[in-house]
């Protein structure tokens, strides 16, 4: 049985300030109608990206000083440092703080673990940001000698897809609570500069949810002496 939440929503007849939640329970399919959580209806600021970097954030300088700054090719680097110190700064003005990571030479696909470009910590709770660049990928056309290969060694497998790097990135962040997301990336409708506020807006939302957890955990920890 599909759910009808998608269709619902299409239908254009729940208020805005109003989300369907629905999901199986012991009795069947059910669905509920709650407020909307207010930071999804507020309106962000954008955050200001410079055209180019005259005093670059400190974060931002020390990674211009790597050798192979966060595995990316030289022509996205000066766009991914114009996004990384427009993102600090901003949220530098939110009372964060923010540090260099281990941004360490990575393989050409790495994995999303690999060790952290850079953090930010919101409300004694640190996140860890990479920044990623987009791969398109080409249907391979083997070669003369991988087809002689093949044919001749049977454990021999000609690669599907040709990888090259695009000029899109993606930021991700990990660590904390996720709110709205923990991947954002260029699209031909939305280019990362103009998804900078949602970013911010993360940040201080898993802060805020950190805290809440801390105090409820000092409580849950204050009842158990009480007991």
């Amino acid at each position: 049985m599909a759910s009808p939440c998608p269709a619902a929503r299409r239908s254009g007849k729940i208020p805005k300030t109003k989300e369907l939640h629905g999901g199986w329970r012991r009795d069947g399919y059910e669905i509920r109608l709650v407020d909307t959580p207010a930071w999804r209806l507020a309106t962000l600021t954008p955050v200001p990206v410079p055209a180019r970097l005259v005093q670059p954030h400190p974060v931002v300088k020390a990674l211009q000083g790597l050798s192979h700054p966060m595995g990316l090719t030289r022509s996205v680097q000066n766009r991914a440092f114009r996004l990384i110190h427009a993102l600090l700064t901003a949220t530098q003005k939110a009372g964060h703080i923010a540090a260099i990571g281990k941004p360490n030479a990575p393989p050409p696909h790495r994995p999303r673990s690999d060790p952290a470009h850079f953090t930010i910590t919101a409300q004694g709770q640190t996140y860890e940001f990479r920044v990623l660049q987009e791969q398109d990928r080409a249907e391979h056309v083997p070669t003369q000698k991988e087809l002689a290969d093949a044919q001749k060694y049977s454990w021999v497998r000609t690669p599907r897809h040709d990888y090259s790097p695009a000029d899109r990135l993606r930021i991700c962040v990990s660590g904390g609570l996720p709110h709205s997301a923990g991947e954002w990336a260029d699209t031909a409708a939305c280019p990362l500069e103009d998804q900078l506020s949602e970013i911010v807006q993360e940040v201080g939302l898993r802060g805020k949810a950190a805290e809440r957890k801390r105090l409820a955990d000092l409580e849950e920890a204050h009842q158990k002496r009480l007991r």
